[in-house]
């Protein structure tokens, strides 16, 4: 029988805790505390999950269950992103945060 697929929440905290056991010094993996903007104001639809700095790297990770699909506001902030020439990644599960930092350079 196989696991049920880790929520989002599940998935954010399991990959800034792997960066705060395993980040390489003088780097960032931040939340950005969006969850469910309603008009709030800062508040900006679309915003994704973590920001990411490190020597030579800013950037943005959209973390997603297994299934999960960008929003249309998400799909702007991606194309926003790209426009300015601005790392942005969308991954899914576990796994795939933590081997995009480590590609970055960001966790050992």
């Amino acid at each position: 029988m196989s696991m049920p697929p880790l929520k989002e929440s599940k998935i954010h905290k399991a990959v800034v805790e792997h960066w705060m056991k395993c980040g390489r010094p003088n780097t960032l993996v931040a939340t950005i505390p969006n969850m469910g903007a309603m008009g709030q104001f800062g508040l900006t639809k679309g915003l994704p999950d973590l920001l990411v700095i490190g020597p030579g790297i800013h950037g943005y990770i959209e973390l997603k269950t297994e299934v999960g699909k960008l929003t249309a506001p998400q799909r702007d902030f991606e194309a926003l992103c790209h426009k300015h020439n601005v790392l942005f990644a969308v991954t899914h599960g576990r796994d795939e945060p933590i081997s995009l930092l480590k590609r970055w350079g960001i966790v050992a």
